[in-house]
C-alpha cells in the first residue's frame, strides 16, 4: 500500500491550485482500458498480481461522471507448490462509482471517485470469498487531446464476504487495494461549434449606428439555451459602467450562468475614440475590458472564462469624426469564442 502515499500527496497538492478553464463538458462519454497491479489483503493468502480491464464512464454534469468499470488478474495462492492446479485464483473485480474530476491545469484533472466494487473469484473460494462493498478512488487524469486522455489512479475496496461456502475459516470483510494506469477515447469531449445567428433585443440608434444592442447567439442543437452577449458604451474618457451598462451585463452574466452554458467562453474586447494618445487609448481600453470582467465576475461568472483585452482607437466601428461616432466608438464588445 505504500505506493499510495505518494499518489495521494501530490494529488492533494495539486487540489489546492485554482480552477482553469479546462473542463469536461457535460454528454462527454469515455471509453478506456488500464493495466491493474492488485494488492490483497494478508487473510487472503494471495500474492500481488497484475491484470488488467475496461472502463466506461458518462459525464452527466460538468466535470461529474457515472462510471463501470471490470478487471481481471490471476493472483497466485501463497505456499503453493509450482505446477499445483489449484495455486491460481481467477479474480474479476467490478467497480461502479461517481468521479469527480477537478481540472488542475488545461491538461491535467485531479480525480475523486466513490462507489461500490464486488469480487467475484471464479474458483477457489475457499481462499477468496466472493463479496463486495464500498470503494474509493483517487487519481490524475493528463488530457493528450480533446479525445484522449491517460489516467493514472489508486484505488481501495473494504469488501463484506457474501459467500459463506467455503471450505476453511471464513474470512468476513477485507480490504484490498491496487493501482491503474490507462488510456481513455473520449466522444462528444468538445462542446459544438456556434451557429451564430444575430437577434437584436434592444437599439438606440444615432445616425444610423447602434451605440447600445444586446444579442444572441443560438447554438446549433445538441447545445442549450441561447448565449446572450453584447456591447456596453461609456462616456469620455469615461470607465465607470452606467446603469444601463449594467443592466445589459446582468442579461450577459445570468445567460453564462445557465446551466447549459457553463463550458462556454466568452472575449470582452474594450474600444476608445481616437481622442488622445494612441497608447493613451490602448490603456484605457484595457481599463473598460477589466472593469466589465469584474462586473461579470462579480455576477458569477468564473474568471477564467473572460478574457479582457483592448484595441484602443484601432478598428473603430463609426467615423470618429463626429460626436455620435465617438460615442459609438468608446465602448466594449461582448463576443461568444467558444
Amino acid at each position: 500500500m505504500s505506493f499510495l502515499r505518494p499518489l495521494a500527496l501530490a494529488c492533494a497538492a495539486l487540489a489546492a491550485a485554482p480552477l482553469p478553464a479546462a473542463a469536461q463538458r457535460a454528454g462527454a462519454i469515455e471509453l478506456g482500458a488500464f493495466g491493474r497491479y492488485n494488492l490483497y489483503a494478508d487473510t487472503l493468502q494471495l500474492q500481488p498480481a497484475f491484470g488488467g480491464g475496461g472502463r466506461m464512464g458518462y459525464f452527466f454534469r460538468r466535470n461529474w461522471a457515472v462510471e463501470g468499470e471490470v478487471a481481471w488478474a490471476e493472483p497466485s495462492v501463497r505456499g503453493a507448490a509450482p505446477g499445483d492446479s489449484l495455486g491460481h485464483v481467477a479474480h474479476p473485480l467490478f467497480s461502479y462509482r461517481v468521479t469527480y474530476n477537478r481540472p488542475i491545469d488545461n491538461r491535467a484533472s485531479l480525480m475523486v471517485g466513490a462507489g461500490y466494487a464486488y469480487d467475484s473469484y471464479q474458483r477457489l473460494r475457499t481462499v477468496a470469498p466472493r463479496g463486495g462493498g464500498p470503494t474509493a478512488l483517487l487519481g490524475v487524469r493528463f488530457r493528450i487531446t480533446d479525445y484522449v486522455a491517460a489516467r493514472f489512479e489508486g484505488t481501495g475496496t473494504y469488501v463484506v464476504a457474501s459467500d459463506r461456502s467455503t471450505g476453511l475459516a471464513p474470512v468476513p470483510r477485507h480490504f484490498n487495494v491496487g493501482a491503474h494506469a490507462g488510456i481513455s477515447v473520449m466522444a462528444f469531449a468538445r462542446a459544438p461549434k456556434p451557429v451564430v445567428r444575430t437577434e437584436i433585443v434592444k437599439e438606440i440608434q444615432r445616425d444610423t449606428i447602434y451605440i447600445t444592442r444586446i444579442d444572441t447567439v443560438v447554438i446549433k442543437a445538441p447545445a442549450g439555451r441561447p448565449v446572450v452577449v453584447g456591447a456596453v458604451n461609456f462616456g469620455f474618457n469615461g470607465k465607470a459602467l452606467s446603469l444601463e451598462a449594467k443592466r445589459i451585463l446582468d442579461l450577459i452574466a445570468e445567460s453564462l450562468l445557465d446551466a447549459t452554458n457553463l463550458t462556454r467562453t466568452v472575449a470582452v474586447t474594450g474600444s476608445t475614440d481616437a481622442v488622445g494618445s494612441e497608447r493613451y487609448n490602448l490603456t484605457l481600453g484595457q481599463v473598460r475590458a477589466d472593469q466589465v470582467k469584474a462586473y461579470l465576475v462579480s455576477k458569477g461568472v468564473a474568471t477564467e472564462r473572460i478574457q479582457a483585452r483592448t484595441q484602443g482607437e484601432r478598428d473603430p466601428v463609426a467615423p470618429n469624426a463626429s460626436a455620435d461616432g465617438r460615442a459609438t466608438n468608446r465602448r466594449v464588445l461582448i463576443i461568444l469564442t467558444n
